[in-house]
């Protein structure tokens, strides 16, 4: 929880919802027998003392003591906080990058709390792990939205999950910020609730392609894994390839769970491709490059790769197989410190972390915390306080630290940026 400085006073109504008794209108009388000790009521202070309630341990005076108890104390009720939902992998497939998101949030939030950025407001974030399973992602999204009613929901990841949870959060007008995704299926005017602070697949395919073009590669193989995000990206790529002079020479979709290495790499080698589209999350990238790797002596091509791959987690699975793989970026590079938003989100990694831990995932967490903390205050600071759709919307028209936001079929101020990086020597990545 971020927040410090004075609080506000609960209303009666946030009391009554509570279930402590709260005096009604009218000639009512009030409190009820059971509590009034000898109809005395409670001290001209209107305050309760430690003696008052030991002169009565009745349950009804506990109950008729802690509203009061809550009036002189001061505690918040919900107007004066922000509570942010997330569903995101934090296992499975997925799980290092989910986990590396999430440190990228903590390291930022911990900065709002230790400056007071949101004053005597606070902050809750409250991140649930759905494994990168469209069904505990869509069962998560129900309970923050419908149970716990959170007032946004931080960064997702998955095209499928994103697309499955949207309903619900269509019915309680409920704002994702931030989707770890590309898919054009989660832009346009039927997913305005979903705010987007990267690329879409698209611009990264265009990239990739364009960087193809420039080492003359004409002949690609392109693997893309059977769901909404290998789909999109697919349709990408062929559109990319029209008019670019480059020859689609095969094409496979794969289900993660019962992808074949080998077998995989033996078809890409059959088609004899310079350039290797591998449009999927990393442990698909991974099992590609290990079987084309089990055979020594053969020319392999070029690994082209979406933002989504965890370049790091690559090189350190096939070693020396990933060198040379190209992969699209869609954050600035988390270890150049040229820009205010790079230097401080490496100081506040190695403060979180005590180490210097950088990587785009991390990076891409700290932006989203930063963009839904910018929103907070803008709900916070308006009278009566605005909704985090409404305060999002203004977002739109304004670039937070760099970093443009885009919602809908609204581009948002600028197109957001894509560069490209590359596995050197000892997995490194090359920018």
């Amino acid at each position: 929880m971020i927040g410090r400085g004075p609080r506000r006073t609960a209303a009666p109504e946030g009391l009554r919802a509570a279930g402590f008794p709260v005096a009604p209108a009218g000639n009512v009388r009030w409190p009820p027998r059971a509590v009034r000790r000898q109809d005395r009521g409670p001290p001209a202070s209107g305050c309760p003392t430690a003696g008052d309630a030991g002169k009565d341990n009745t349950t009804m005076v506990y109950r008729w003591l802690a509203p009061l108890l809550l009036l002189c104390l001061g505690l918040p009720g919900r107007a004066d906080e922000i509570v942010v939902g997330q569903s995101l992998p934090l296992s499975g497939p997925l799980g290092e990058a989910g986990r590396n998101v999430k440190d990228g949030i903590d390291a930022y939030l911990a900065r709002v709390q230790r400056e007071g950025l949101l004053g005597r407001h606070k902050l809750v974030w409250r991140a649930l792990d759905d494994g990168y399973s469209v069904e505990r992602h869509t069962q998560n999204i129900r309970q923050l939205v419908v149970q716990d009613k959170v007032d946004a929901l931080g960064l997702s990841a998955g095209t499928s999950h994103i697309d499955a949870a949207y309903p619900t959060m269509r019915e309680a007008g409920t704002p994702l910020i931030g989707a770890m995704t590309g898919a054009s299926a989660l832009h346009g005017a039927q997913r305005a609730l979903i705010y987007h602070l990267r690329a879409s697949y698209a611009d990264e395919v265009r990239q990739l392609v364009a960087q193809a073009v420039s080492v003359r590669q004409r002949r690609v193989f392109a693997v893309w894994q059977d769901d909404g995000l290998g789909r999109d990206a697919f349709a990408a790529l062929e559109t990319a390839l029209r008019g670019a002079g480059i020859e689609l020479v095969g094409q496979q979709g794969v289900a993660l769970a019962q992808m074949d290495g080998a077998a995989l790499a033996a078809s890409v080698r059959a088609a004899k491709p310079d350039a290797l589209f591998a449009l999927c999350v990393t442990p698909c990238g991974v099992k590609l490059l290990s079987g084309l790797a089990s055979e020594s002596g053969v020319a392999r091509p070029t690994p082209y790769m979406l933002s989504i791959v965890n370049g790091e987690v690559l090189a350190k699975s096939v070693g020396p197989a990933a060198r040379g793989t190209v992969i699209s970026q869609v954050m600035p590079n988390p270890r150049l410190a040229t820009s205010p938003l790079v230097q401080r989100y490496q100081q506040d990694m190695r403060s979180h972390m005590g180490r210097d831990e950088f990587s785009y995932f991390s990076l891409e967490g700290y932006v989203v915390a930063m963009v839904t903390v910018e929103a907070a205050r803008s709900a916070l600071a308006a009278s009566p306080r605005r909704s985090m759709q409404d305060a999002m919307k203004l977002m739109l028209r304004r670039e937070i630290e760099g970093i443009p936001v885009s919602s809908g079929d609204d581009p948002g101020v600028r197109p957001h940026p894509v560069t490209l990086s590359m596995i050197g020597n000892g997995g490194r990545l090359i920018h």
